[in-house]
């Protein structure tokens, strides 16, 4: 095979969408994390600055509880894939507990002062990585209600500021960012999932395509390795017995002897295929054999076989061979011709069909005032019918004869 033929069947590379997917989620994750604790750390120096702190020991411990548990998710997370569920669990749980109690170390006008004094930022970064991890709306759901219960216990730290739809708002801004990574992760993974199919079809049919490249550049080089011993026979052994077999002066004088020759130039003429699917099977040897006879009584007959199933039933291969050497005994005695061509092959319509025909070049005869006789009757129409097939029987005054047995495989 050359190396144009190998560029037509080259197998595509597989992609693994699914760890270039993974490694966009990681680091979606990351980036979020990283940024939301910066804009923690902004609101820190701004409530810092505007003194707003009631318990700063209490905010030092929630802040430092937080900045310790980033320190230990943020390496989980670019080095696991996928992220534990455990750490995940302990993510929400964490910074529920910070976003519930921060609060409660703010002074009342914290909340005037400062746009967002709490953890809003790292609650929603928290919600999208459960969403983007998971790919799960029962984990995504439950990771949002954490959070939106410790938004509503952080209400009434300061009754002063208390301001229903201002939660509503952050956790309806968190849920709704959280669902739609989600669905998009989802959606996204079963992209994946369909170009992993599309993908194994693809190759199994460019494998597929280039075994049958292969096999038939095979059987082509075997053909004509056929063909060039089939020309070796034809101008050697075969001319020999086919001139042994005559009654010219090359003939033998002992009938026995001409008799053995032609039938041995029957076989080989027979036994070397002349189609790339020519191989011998057990009908093709059968054929052969059905035609030994007429070959001794001095008929050429010419095989073609092509794309025949190697075994088939006994009763079948019976039928065939009989109703066939029938077939070119009529040649031999009525057709007038010492030239039969037998073709034996396998049809596609759309079941496969077996059909052998064997057409002379003969003198023929007209069907409708000759009636087929006892031959055709019984040892060839009859007899495929019995194994459920057919025979029938084309002719014309001048143009030959063709018989043709078929049997559905």
């Amino acid at each position: 095979m050359d190396s144009e033929t190998h560029a037509d069947v080259a197998l595509p590379q597989r992609v693994d969408l699914h760890q270039r997917i993974r490694a966009i989620t990681t680091g979606v994750i990351l980036l979020s994390r990283i940024g939301s604790l910066a804009m923690v750390l902004l609101s820190i120096l701004a409530l810092a600055r505007a003194d707003g702190y009631a318990d700063k020991p209490l905010a030092a411990v929630t802040y430092l509880v937080v900045a310790g548990w980033s320190a230990v998710i943020l390496p989980v997370v670019a080095m696991h894939d996928p992220i534990p569920l455990p750490a995940l669990a302990a993510d929400v749980t964490v910074t529920a507990a910070a976003v519930a109690v921060l609060p409660w170390a703010l002074d009342d006008h914290a909340f005037s002062t400062v746009a967002v004094p709490d953890f809003e930022p790292i609650a929603v970064s928290v919600a999208v990585t459960v969403a983007l991890a998971t790919a799960s709306w029962p984990a995504t759901a439950a990771a949002c209600l954490t959070l939106a219960a410790a938004f509503t216990i952080a209400q009434f730290a300061s009754p002063e500021y208390t301001d229903v739809a201002s939660t509503a708002n952050i956790v309806g801004w968190q849920a709704v960012t959280a669902a739609c990574c989600c669905l998009f992760i989802r959606r996204l993974r079963a992209v994946a999932h369909a170009v992993d199919t599309a993908t194994d079809q693809v190759i199994v049919a460019r494998e597929r395509l280039a075994a049958r490249r292969s096999q038939t550049e095979e059987r082509i080089r075997h053909f004509h390795e056929q063909l060039r011993r089939h020309r070796a026979l034809h101008d050697g052994p075969l001319r020999l017995l086919t001139a042994i077999a005559g009654q010219g002066p090359a003939g033998h004088p002992d009938p026995r002897v001409r008799r053995q020759a032609a039938i041995s130039a029957n076989v080989l003429r027979g036994a070397t295929p002349d189609h790339p699917d020519g191989t011998l099977t057990e009908l093709s040897l059968a054929l052969i054999e059905a035609g030994n006879d007429s070959a001794a009584e001095g008929l050429r007959v010419e095989y073609h076989f092509a794309g025949l199933p190697e075994t088939l039933p006994a009763d079948v291969l019976d039928a065939f061979r009989h109703a066939a050497g029938e077939a070119l005994a009529n040649v031999a005695r009525h057709a007038g011709s010492s030239r039969v061509r037998l073709t034996g092959l396998t049809l596609r319509e759309p079941g496969p069909v077996v059909t052998v025909a064997i057409v002379d070049q003969g003198k023929g005869f007209d069907p409708d005032t000759t009636p087929p006789g006892y031959g055709i009757r019984h040892s060839i129409t009859a007899r495929m019918h019995e194994i459920g097939g057919t025979a029938g029987v084309d002719s014309h005054p001048g143009q030959g004869t063709r018989v043709e047995l078929r049997w559905p495989a």
